[in-house]
């Protein structure tokens, strides 16, 4: 089994501001809420993806290799092989369709530039749908 990397906060967030920290795949922003029908809403988080994935190219740490996206198409791609962004994200939008998923809660630029005043929106919403900050 191989070793994943653990990447640091500031790995993160530079990779995520490269994409207006929303994923390249499906655009919705990081910390969104999406729910599927019979399922519990999900806060939309940034994992590090790689868009060939390892098992293709066998190189686990290449910077030209990865796209922030969110655990939902990360999921959905899985180790499909795309030749380009582009066509990825039609066949997830496709999926996203398919499998129900609805976004319910968007943050804008205003959440972010007053993140005390975003944080306790954030919470009192996601209270209101009973997701525990602290799950996923």
């Amino acid at each position: 089994m191989r070793e994943t990397k653990q990447w640091t906060d500031s790995e993160r967030w530079a990779l995520a501001s490269e994409t207006g920290f929303a994923c390249a795949y499906c655009e919705v922003i990081f910390g969104s809420v999406a729910r599927r029908p019979g399922s519990e809403p999900r806060i939309v988080r940034m994992v590090v993806e790689h868009f060939t994935p390892v098992s293709w190219t066998g190189i686990e740490l290449d910077a030209e290799n990865l796209v922030a996206a969110c655990q939902i198409c990360n999921s959905i791609k899985s180790a499909h092989l795309f030749d380009t962004v582009a066509n990825a994200r039609r066949y997830i939008n496709r999926r996203w369709v398919q499998l129900g998923y609805v976004i319910e809660f968007i943050p804008t630029r205003s959440h972010f530039e007053a993140p005390e005043l975003w944080a306790r929106e954030y919470a009192r919403y996601l209270r209101t749908v009973g997701i525990r900050q602290d799950a996923e």
